[in-house]
């Protein structure tokens, strides 16, 4: 059974093999493997990062490619709803569109500022200071 809003690898075993959908998985694996079992952390590492293919995880596992297979979609589904429930991928990405559009706004600002100070003889540099500091934080 293929995996939802996935299409199916070369192999055709339905696991989300494209580039998209295997950058998912191990962005979902970095922040939700301390969830998982060891086996499930084993067979998804050797899976997504290492690229074995389900015989090799098998061989290595002692189970059968059906068992890996069904043990990779359970845990995928599993980590999605991880995701789902606790949202921490979600969050990083929220707060990455906040810093960088806070860096939008500060790029905007120290233009200003240098415009005013090309214009005006009066000393800005406490203010392109504060900027700086600012900029140091983001």
């Amino acid at each position: 059974m293929p995996l939802q809003g996935r299409s199916p690898d070369r192999r055709g075993n339905g696991l989300p093999r494209a580039l998209i959908g295997r950058t998912a998985v191990v962005r979902l694996f970095d922040a939700y493997a301390a969830l998982l079992t060891a086996r499930q952390r084993s067979m998804l590492r050797w899976y997504y990062h290492d690229d074995l293919s389900l015989g090799e995880i098998a061989a290595r596992a002692g189970v059968t490619r059906q068992a890996v297979f069904d043990s990779l979609r359970r845990s995928v589904v599993e980590l999605r709803s991880f995701e789902e429930r606790l949202g921490v991928l979600a969050d990083r990405r929220r707060r990455a569109r906040a810093r960088a559009a806070a860096i939008r706004r500060l790029t905007a600002v120290e233009r200003e500022v240098a415009r005013l100070a090309a214009s005006r003889p009066a000393d800005l540099s406490p203010i392109r200071g504060a900027l700086r500091a600012l900029r140091a934080q983001l």
